[in-house]
């Protein structure tokens, strides 16, 4: 009996996999409500450098920027 659900639970994980590797990958996500596919703009973040010292405010840090 053991070995019967061995190979049933072997079995259908391999059918799983399979059917996992042959999906088709999906090509485009969706753009975000309101944002067409070249308004969708990838978010940048400026982390501050290693000699900087990191307890400076946000005043200060858009006032550095211009």
């Amino acid at each position: 009996m053991l070995d019967l659900r061995v190979v049933t639970t072997s079995t259908a994980m391999l059918i799983a996999m399979m059917a996992v590797a042959l999906a088709e990958p999906v090509k485009d996500k969706a753009p975000v409500a309101g944002q067409s596919a070249t308004e969708a703009r990838p978010i940048r973040v400026v982390l501050p450098a290693p000699w900087e010292p990191a307890t400076r405010s946000q005043g200060e840090m858009t006032n550095a920027s211009k």
